[in-house]
């Protein structure tokens, strides 16, 4: 079995805290994780609303369910009873020992104002994604993002990087991007396998798991909002495109696009600027949260068809943006990730924000470096001035190589720590 990083933090959480809340997407891999921490020192009693019976004596009696389990306990699918949390409340304000309940949840239960409400300051979150790279391949947390933010220059960075890549890398990671990262289509060796798995999820995502968060009066525009929104992944979000094409009046659409991130479908990021009299685009950019979920909504079951499509460049950058989303929190939970791009075009594709220090990310799936993509980088450090550190262009070639004092191109395995 595959060890998750975000094991040990959340260990961490059970010394402090009462309650710990993991969210994620269905078939992340939540349930599995929860099963390798009760067989810890921990030591607790599984419970889960996805059997008839349990949900039906949580919705029935919430605090007599919360009072009679024994703890510590884990409650797998929780947002299945949101009027648990305010039983817990009642129970954690009284006994505020450390390690009591863990919670998980198919959608991030803390938007909801109740839920919020009631566990504010009780509950330590975390969020579980699907498979990260170095993850899969059962590699060591990497730590590059922090020498990042620890040099000045690239020189000294330099002094830091593993091996360049002995052999070209590309097939394996198109494999990878194309796959995705949820554990069941990642560990398995078959493309009509693979596909069978997506087309079920998506069915059961659509049947099952938005209708207990919230009623969908359109089930079909949604699902080709679903689609849509793959073929856009890694551009500006634009609302008025979306609502033409589904037919969906804003208010819905709107509402819909929500019930995606709550869901950990997608994400959003945002741009960053300085101050608001700036003329930078301040529109966000969406992403899939998983390229394999992505490929298979727009019909691309080889890498070919990404390239028909136009979209290996959007697909590369959106699993860089998944990739980061996955890592940050577990290296820095403070970090922040963003986006640069002025009104005029010139865009760099992430910021990453930490203790006010900026460190600028270009991806690039080509051999080569074009003067253009270090002429936005050096655009940025004069806009950002002294706040922007160090940038790297993140490129599918095999050499590390200085672009300037400030600037590095690094290949993609050496970004992530992989030695190949």
């Amino acid at each position: 079995m595959i060890r998750r990083y975000i094991k040990d933090s959340i260990l961490e959480s059970l010394k402090h805290f009462p309650v710990i809340l993991l969210t994620g997407a269905r078939q992340v891999g939540k349930s599995t994780l929860a099963q390798t921490l009760i067989e810890s020192p921990w030591n607790a009693t599984y419970f889960t609303l996805d059997d008839r019976v349990t949900l039906d004596a949580a919705l029935r009696d919430p605090d007599g369910f919360i009072t009679s389990i024994p703890t510590p306990a884990v409650i797998d699918e929780v947002q299945r009873s949101p009027d648990l949390m305010r039983a817990l409340k009642r129970v954690v304000d009284r006994d505020r020992k450390p390690g009591k309940y863990l919670l998980t949840g198919s959608a991030n239960v803390m938007t909801l104002s109740t839920v919020s409400e009631s566990l504010a300051g009780r509950v330590a979150l975390h969020a579980l994604y699907p498979f990260c790279w170095p993850e899969f391949l059962e590699k060591p947390l990497p730590t590059l993002l922090n020498d990042l933010f620890e040099v000045a220059t690239a020189k000294e960075l330099m002094k830091r990087l593993t091996k360049q890549p002995k052999k070209d890398y590309r097939a394996q990671l198109m494999e990878r991007i194309r796959v995705g990262g949820y554990p069941p289509p990642a560990l398995i060796n078959s493309d009509r396998a693979r596909g069978e798995w997506f087309s079920s999820y998506r069915q059961t995502y659509l049947e099952r798991d938005l209708l207990n968060i919230r009623s969908i009066e359109h089930i079909p525009d949604f699902n080709r909002l679903l689609s849509l929104v793959a073929f856009r992944t890694g551009r500006l979000l634009n609302l008025s495109d979306l609502s033409r094409e589904t037919g969906l009046p804003f208010t819905t659409l709107r509402r819909y696009m929500s019930l995606l991130e709550v869901t950990y479908q997608i994400f959003f990021l945002r741009p960053y600027f300085t101050h608001l009299g700036k003329r930078l685009v301040k529109t966000p950019k969406i992403y899939f949260n998983d390229t394999g979920m992505a490929s298979y909504l727009t019909g691309a079951d080889n890498w070919t068809g990404l390239e028909n499509q136009g979209n290996v460049g959007f697909m590369v950058e959106t699993w860089v943006a998944s990739e980061l989303i996955k890592l940050l929190p577990l290296l820095d939970p403070l970090s922040g990730l963003y986006f640069w791009r002025t009104q005029t075009g010139q865009e760099v594709d992430f910021l990453i924000e930490r203790g006010g220090k900026l460190v600028a990310i270009e991806v690039k799936w080509a051999h080569r470096i074009e003067e253009s993509e270090i002429r936005n980088l050096e655009r940025c450090a004069e806009d950002l001035k002294e706040k922007l550190g160090l940038s790297v262009v993140l490129y599918g070639g095999t050499e590390i190589v200085p672009l300037s004092s400030r600037i590095v191109a690094l290949p993609f395995p050496v970004f992530f720590g992989i030695e190949m």
